[in-house]
Formats: C-alpha cells, structure tokens, sequence
C-alpha cells in the first residue's frame, strides 16, 4: 500500500463514462500541495480505472509536459486527462490518430480487453517529449476520431482521455449541450498524477 494510501479526507475523482466530472470533498481550489482522489469511471483506461486511488500534486501547468497526467478543474470539480497538446502546438485527429504538428504519432497495437461488454483494442503511443509510451483504448470509428487541425492557444492545454472513444476532452467545445472539456486554461490545472501515485 502507498504511502499516503490512507490519508483522511481523501477526494472523489469522478469520470463520468463520457466526460470526467468530478465530485470533492471540501474546496478544490484551496492550496493543499496535494490530493488523495478515488477514480469511479473509465474515462482514463486503461491507464487509470475505477476504484483505483491516486495521489495529485500540484504543479504549475507551465511546467507540464506532452504525456503527463493532468489534474484540472470543472466547475467546483476535478478532471483527469492526458496533456496531448502545448500552447502552439497544432493538433488534429484522423481515424482516431494524432496528428501534432504535421507529423503523426505512433501508435503500436497491444492486444484486445473487454470493459463493460465493449471490446477494445489496446494501442501504445508515444508523444513527442514524453518520457514514456502510455496505453490508449479504441473501440472503432467514432466521431471524436475526427478532428479538424486546431493551435493550441496561449496559456491553455489540449487533453485526451486514454479511453479515446469515452472521454469528452479537449476534442469537444466546453459547453452545456455537449458536457466536453474544451481546451484548459492553466489557471485551471491544478497538478498532475506520476506512474508511482496510482494504487489499487
């Protein structure tokens, strides 16, 4: 078991099958250098699944990295997703591929795992100036495969949730009707979650 595996006071981190909405206990936004969450959906499979606890540490978003792990806030919730894209960069899907900055990133099939009756194809990818290949789920053509070339503006993120085809991200706009993610801002980060912070 973790070390901080049982800290009182630990937060929901809820993700909803197709968005990552979140339920806390006590203020998100108060200055704690970290945060004990429990993960309660698929949003993040296979890398993080429900039930799992993780530890979030704050890091300033200026500092996140392609590949890292980003914990942010909705609202007065929290959010879990991949940092695909960094201010300046462009980025578009096709056939669920990504493409950053022109130049497709690899992608190299894993094998088959079924998740509530859905199976999926399991995929490694490496992002440019990541340390190290994460897992990505895919279940077939879906419209978020799709995604016209879009610039990460200045001071925001473009994030994917690893369950590609259950995630609403940074591929959808962050709005009422369509529950998506839309692109965060960095005043909205809160930190990030490290291989070693993820416990069963």
């Amino acid at each position: 078991m973790k070390w901080w595996a049982g800290l009182a006071g630990a937060a929901v981190l809820g993700m909803a099958v197709y968005g990552a909405i979140g339920l806390t206990q006590g203020d998100p936004r108060s200055p704690f250098p970290f945060r004990q969450l429990r993960l309660v959906s698929e949003n993040m499979a296979p890398t993080l699944r429900p039930g799992m606890r993780v530890m979030a540490r704050r890091k300033p978003a200026s500092e996140l990295r392609r590949g890292d792990v980003a914990v942010f806030f909705v609202g007065d919730n929290f959010w879990v997703q991949r940092v695909v894209g960094l201010p300046g960069d462009r980025v578009e899907m096709r056939g669920g591929l990504v493409i950053l900055n022109g130049t497709p990133v690899p992608q190299a099939d894993r094998g088959k795992i079924e998740i509530d009756g859905r199976t999926s194809t399991i995929r490694s990818e490496q992002l440019p100036g990541a340390t190290a290949a994460h897992r990505v789920l895919d279940e077939g053509a879906t419209p978020g495969d799709e995604l016209s070339a879009v610039v990460v503006p200045p001071g925001r993120l473009f994030l994917l949730g690893d369950n590609r085809d259950n995630s609403m991200d940074s591929r959808f706009p962050a709005t009422a009707a369509t529950m998506g993610g839309g692109m965060v801002a960095f005043d909205d980060v809160y930190g990030t979650i490290a291989p070693e912070d993820v416990s069963d």
